[in-house]
């Protein structure tokens, strides 16, 4: 015997004789129909008659029912979206009644029996004690995971807790096209922070908008959020989390499950999805079958598929399409993400750029890529780090003072080594940071640190990726070249990993007839630092750029390595010499001693010709050494640091060397400087001393 629901209305029941027993609610009595056939025109005239009280009872199931309907095609996806964002429960019942309708009695048929399904399951799914129970326990287990922070220098015992530092991201709908690429990292300071406010105007999506439908004719199923090393990908699913976990997001997500490619890499044998999810949450085993049978309902979350061990891998085509089929971890993966597996759910994705030409384009349905911090936020992050609004503000004030900096901020991760180098007091060995290779150096020291730590022994040489990435960062920049392609990183031996993403991005550039890959170091002065890097590091660089006839060739006057000078002299200085010879071999006595004395010999020929000097200054102020005044002797003290628009930290820099009191200022040209007036008070001690102000 076949039983029928239609609401609470209406039973039905069929027995081998084709008799139907009619049992309306509305009259409580029971009518006894014999016929031979049951016309699917009948399930349309019982919708029809009992529609009102329909509309009363399928409310708090339409979400469920529309589901369903759509999973088994009952309805179209157009229809579908028509119901699912229509506000309030009884609207959607009314208009979903009205598709049926005129879809006709077949469709009317099937969707009673799928009315009577919803019906039978209510009680042991979605709704009954036990399932709401796990869902809360579920809850509490994804809130604790997610709960603290982890930078790359945190140590033992240390807790950060998301409410505590986290800090809302830009996110931006969409791909960059290769001009603003190069605008980007070409940009310093507030410009380049500007530069991203206003590219991510147009695009901006909010976190929790990333499955909703947003000038797309439906809503995604599948979204890639990409970014580069430290920007804040890990961080953004944990708050999502998080805040899913504590009902502040997402509500139209049932169930959530978390994975991260790092705990799948120690996958070794096949296995089916369910053993998979149940490896870290035992806990939800009683109501997996109906988190996996409402796969509408279920966000899977999958975090930094650039770690994947398989992530070249993912384009077999052997699909899994039932959770409890076992199967190679690649296959499962690339399953859920062509929706073969879990039909209906929805997945979130992370990877570094460099990862993501991997993934199958018609797999995903929305890019979003994470640009970082904007100059509202970055200060914001500083107040919460330092919990006090005045220390806070002070420290973001002087490091927004420093473009170089205050430049590479956007990216969290550089964010937060600047605030905890910056809140460091004086240790045994080395003093707070003064100069922008100090805090570049931390940086890098840091995420050597992290790197050989977490990498398995025989694992990549660290020192060895360094020595290539600088020579390849040496090779560009001499060329002018921001933007270089595989083969450029093929020649210089530079091999993709989790170490090289930190500091290298890569743009999918749309060609005529193909999609080119372009990569650059996540901004220019990360490319100059490692071309520095590479000088100190390769015995005999090629070409030498110290050399006289080298820098003539090169053109150096015109300023287009005068950051990459700037690096040299810091990375050659003996507080930063001692901080990354902990990680590598370093000549320490010879090209510090050449360097200081081809130091010396520009500042005092700059000094008695007049010369402009303010990139020699730099340099001089990145060594932070008061003894080399000692050794600057010129016949005639002027300076000229005209026609140059002076920065606060350009300033600081001036000051510094007037300090040195090397002698009688003879001569002060600030000539179309756009000096400001409190720049101007900054100067007076010195400028009572000096004889000509230009």
């Amino acid at each position: 015997m076949c039983r029928i629901f239609v609401g609470s209305l209406l039973h039905v029941h069929v027995n081998c004789n084709l008799m139907i027993i009619l049992w309306d609610m509305a009259t409580a009595a029971p009518q006894l129909f014999i016929v031979e056939e049951i016309s699917p025109i009948y399930f349309q005239w019982l919708l029809q008659r009992n529609r009102v009280k329909l509309i009363d009872e399928l409310g708090d199931k339409i979400d469920s029912i529309l589901d369903h309907a759509l999973q088994i095609q009952l309805i179209s996806k157009d229809a579908y979206e028509d119901v699912k964002y229509i506000p309030g429960p009884r609207k959607k019942v009314r208009t979903l009644l009205d598709i049926v309708d005129c879809l006709g009695e077949m469709v009317a048929e099937q969707f009673s029996l799928l009315i009577n399904k919803s019906k039978d399951m209510s009680d042991k799914e979605p709704g009954s004690r036990e399932h709401l129970s796990v869902i809360k326990k579920h809850k509490q287990v994804l809130s604790r995971r997610n709960e603290v922070m982890m930078y790359y220098n945190t140590r033992p015992g240390e807790k950060i807790h998301l409410s505590e530092q986290f800090t809302n991201l830009l996110l931006v709908k969409g791909h960059h096209n290769l001009e603003f690429k190069r605008h980007e990292l070409l940009s310093f300071g507030q410009h380049r922070i500007h530069l991203q406010e206003r590219s991510s105007q147009q695009m901006e999506i909010k976190p929790g908008q990333l499955f909703m439908q947003i000038n797309d004719k439906r809503a995604p199923k599948r979204t890639l959020v990409s970014g580069v090393a430290g920007i804040g990908k890990t961080v953004l699913l944990q708050k999502i989390v998080f805040d899913w976990a504590n009902n502040q997001c997402f509500d139209n997500f049932e169930f959530l499950l978390q994975f991260t490619f790092r705990d799948l890499n120690l996958i070794n044998k096949p296995m089916s999805l369910r053993n998979l999810v149940l490896k870290k949450n035992g806990h939800l085993w009683k109501v997996l079958d109906s988190v996996f049978e409402v796969p509408e309902k279920l966000l899977i979350i999958l975090d930094g598929f650039d770690e994947f061990k398989f992530c070249g891998c993912l384009d077999g085509d052997c699909y899994i399409t039932d959770p409890d089929e076992e199967g190679n971890l690649v296959d499962v993966i690339y399953s859920l993400l062509r929706g073969e597996l879990l039909t209906g759910a929805s997945v979130l994705l992370t990877s570094r750029p460099t990862a993501i030409s991997h993934i199958p384009v018609e797999t995903i349905d929305r890019f979003v890529i994470i640009t970082g911090f904007s100059e509202k936020e970055i200060r914001y992050y500083f107040l919460k780090y330092y919990q006090d609004e005045e220390v806070g503000g002070r420290m973001f004030q002087l490091v927004k003072e420093n473009e170089f900096l205050f430049t590479l901020c956007f990216i969290p991760a550089f964010c937060y080594i600047v605030c905890s180098v910056l809140k460091e007091k004086e240790r045994e060995n080395h003093k707070q940071p003064k100069t922008m290779t100090d805090i570049y150096s931390r940086y890098l020291s840091a995420l050597l640190q992290h790197h050989s730590r977490v990498q398995p022994s025989g694992g990549v040489d660290l020192t060895q990726t360094l020595r290539n990435l600088g020579r390849l960062a040496y090779a560009k920049l001499l060329q002018h070249d921001t933007l270089f392609y595989q083969h450029d990183l093929e020649a210089h031996h530079v091999e993709l990993n989790t170490f090289v993403d930190s500091f290298l991005d890569k743009t999918s550039v749309q060609e005529p007839d193909c999609v080119e890959n372009v990569f650059s170091f996540t901004h220019f002065t990360i490319q100059e630092f490692f071309a520095a890097l590479h000088y100190i590091l390769e015995p005999e660089p090629f070409p030498d750029l110290m050399n006289m006839d080298t820098m003539n060739k090169y053109k150096m006057a015109t300023g287009f390595l005068d950051i990459f000078q700037r690096f040299l002299s810091g990375l050659l200085s003996e507080r930063n010499q001692a901080l990354l010879s902990k990680h590598m071999k370093l000549d320490k006595v010879t090209k510090s001693e050449s360097y200081c004395y081809w130091l010396i010999e520009e500042i005092t020929e700059h000094c008695e010709n007049g010369s402009s000097i303010l990139n020699l200054l730099h340099c001089l102020f990145e060594q932070q050494n008061d003894s080399l005044a000692e050794r600057i002797k010129p016949k005639n003290f002027r300076i000229h640091i005209g026609d140059n628009a002076l920065c606060p930290v350009d300033v600081t820099v001036l000051k510094y060397f007037l300090n040195m009191r090397i002698g009688d200022l003879e001569e002060l040209d600030i000539t179309a400087t756009s000096i400001n007036t409190a720049a101007l008070k900054s100067l007076q001690p010195f400028l009572h001393h000096c004889e000509r102000l230009w």
